[in-house]
């Protein structure tokens, strides 16, 4: 083909060259482009016959059905589709153990829309006609594994489901793994089947490989103590291999909230006489973490909170955490020093100062305190002890009394219990907390006291949506002076939290001039149904009872009304409609509690 002439330029070099063929290809791509896009092809796929799962498994294998809405779907490209269903349709039955499904097909055309249908009967399930299992190498012997293959015969079924086979497997696999055997292996897994007899052979032969025990362990990280890690350690030289105490191990040091990844590595090629050294890869945490929270109720007002917590203080595991809380009535300023101490991964040995401010309808109080303690609680929070020593100075006000100073050195423990499921709506769970503590003159304090606190909640499930929710609080104090009682340490009842339809911390004990003092006692409690009408909406009817007071119970105060709650991961809004029920109500003098708290 003759070749378009150079052209040149004034310095006889070719500015460019170009064939005639790429003229003409040019050309047909222009030309191509002026027309307009084909539209896909109409088609519509019908299944019948099939209920879920089949239904489901077989529309994911049908390619006709995963490409029907493809734009450049053809007439050609229908046809070859609609070809390959059936052995797409078999395929996608096969793991339920239906090897021999009748399938009938049709495609038409109609006005150039396409309808594809198929119609499936399932048939009969490939029953299993015979099965060997065995285990091999130098465990097979063991009284584990023998046991295994009569449990499998025991609980197989007739069908031939290979979901039930994958189980199997794993189950055999991970029982090798916890028994000290890593590197068992599957030697032969296998079903053949006879389409005639419409049955199946199944074979499964297994190595247990050597036994292993655990070895040394050396850690790899440059930021704690070895000596602290040593504590960490929950797995014995000398014990068997046991995959379960290995993840363990891992978890424990995740949990130590020092490390954001462990990796744990099994050195077969130094093992030595089966005993496996581990290698453990451990990076830390980021240091600092700071949270932030924001809320309101119509109790305190609007609320917010800012942490900041030194995860890494130190190689020897010291943290600290600093909080600040401040609302429109309370006010926390709070600083917090742990060392991990006896078993690092629950116990720590805590002090902490700390500087309060808190306001009643009556009162107003200013704390500082300074607190050591050895604190216990488990991984999952549920169950928490500390013991403590506290030094506090509070400065207390009762309208039209006098200013109190008061000096105390207190002991004391509390305990906690909370087993509530992880969830924006609940239906089970319970909580047990108490708090005891005293002072005595004896040993420096202004007064002797000793006070008992106590606080229940017990909730269990009405239906799918509903449940109880019910509260309970104790308390009780002896003390020798009381007029120089610190307010904090006195009972308070009424208010969001407590018997709603009346003011924030407004009943028990009043002075000659009326104003809320406190008490030595409260007994109050709560009894509430929730009603889950939508996924983040909850309606509510509750009674509240309660009352404090110092030497004799003399009135129960009541509050009931309705409320709805909006549920959110971040947090959550309430709002309650109360009446005080004591106080024969007008229809106007009901009191509305709000309550919004999330964490940012």
């Amino acid at each position: 083909m003759k070749p378009v002439p150079f052209i040149l330029n004034r310095f006889n070099q070719p500015l460019y060259s170009i064939s005639l063929t790429v003229w003409i290809s040019l050309i047909l791509i222009l030309s191509l482009l002026s027309f307009p896009a084909m539209a896909a092809v109409p088609l519509t796929v019908q299944l019948n016959g099939l209920e879920d799962p089949y239904r489901e498994n077989v529309l994911l294998f049908l390619k006709i059905n995963k490409m029907k809405d493809d734009k450049d779907l053809t007439e050609r490209w229908i046809r070859r589709l609609h070809k390959n269903a059936p052995d797409e349709i078999r395929e996608a039955l096969q793991p339920f153990g239906y090897y021999i499904p009748k399938i009938q097909t049709n495609l038409n055309e109609t006005e150039g829309k396409w309808l594809a249908t198929y119609t499936v009967d399932l048939g009969t399930p490939a029953t299993i006609n015979a099965r060997d299992i065995q285990w091999s190498g130098e465990g097979s012997d063991q009284p584990v594994f023998q046991q295994s293959i009569e449990d499998y015969h025991k609980n197989a079924g007739n069908i031939l489901i290979h979901a039930d086979h994958e189980t199997a497997k794993n189950t055999f696999m991970n029982m090798a793994l916890s028994s000290g055997y890593p590197r068992a292996k599957f030697i032969k897994s296998e079903w053949l089947i006879d389409l005639e007899k419409n049955s199946a052979n199944l074979t499964l032969h297994m190595d247990t490989g050597a036994l292993y025990y655990f070895g040394d362990i050396t850690f790899k990280q440059d930021f704690l103590d070895p000596d602290l890690l040593e504590k960490y350690i929950t797995i014995e030289k000398g014990t068997p291999y046991s995959h379960d105490a290995l993840l363990e191990f891992q978890q424990n040091l995740i949990a130590s909230n020092y490390a954001k990844e462990v990796t744990i590595t099994p050195l077969f090629n130094k093992a030595v006489d089966q005993h496996l050294p581990l290698n453990v890869i451990m990076k830390a945490i980021s240091p600092h973490k700071f949270l932030f929270g924001i809320g309101y109720d119509s109790d305190t007002g609007i609320r917010g909170s800012a942490r900041w917590d030194n995860r890494l203080l130190n190689r020897h595991g010291h943290h600290s955490e600093v909080l600040l809380k401040l609302s429109q009535k309370e006010g926390v300023l709070r600083a917090q020093y742990n060392i991990p101490v006896v078993r690092p991964l629950t116990d720590r040995w805590v002090s902490t100062a700390a500087y309060e401010y808190d306001e009643t309808p009556g009162t107003k109080s200013t704390t500082f305190d300074m607190e050591t303690a050895f604190v216990r609680r488990n991984l999952s929070d549920t169950l928490f002890y500390k013991g403590f020593l506290i030094a506090s100075n509070e400065q207390f006000t009762i309208e039209h009394e006098p200013d109190e100073n008061t000096t105390l050195f207190s002991a004391g423990g509390t305990y906690r219990f909370s087993d509530i499921a992880d969830s924006m709506f609940p239906q089970h769970g319970h909580l047990l907390f108490a708090d005891l503590r005293g002072a005595a003159e004896a040993l420096l304090s202004d007064t002797s006291y000793t006070r008992l606190h106590l606080k229940g909640r017990y909730m269990f499930g009405v239906g799918e949506n509903g449940r109880i929710d019910s509260r309970l609080e104790i308390g009780t104090t002896w003390v020798d002076n009381f007029a120089i009682y610190p307010t904090s340490l006195r009972f308070f009842t009424g208010g969001d939290n407590s018997v709603r339809g009346y003011a924030y911390e407004s009943l028990g004990p009043v002075s000659e001039h009326g104003v809320g003092t406190g008490g030595k006692h409260v007994l109050s409690g709560s009894f509430q149904y929730d009603q889950r009408v939508a996924e983040k909406w909850v309606l509510a009817a509750f009674v509240d009872a309660g009352n404090a007071y110092n030497d004799e119970l003399d009135e129960l105060y009541i509050g009931s009304g309705v409320g709805f709650r909006w549920l959110a991961p971040f947090g959550s809004l309430r709002i309650d409609i109360a009446y005080p029920i004591s106080e024969n109500p007008e229809i106007d003098d009901f009191r509305i509690h709000i309550g919004f708290g999330a964490t940012l």
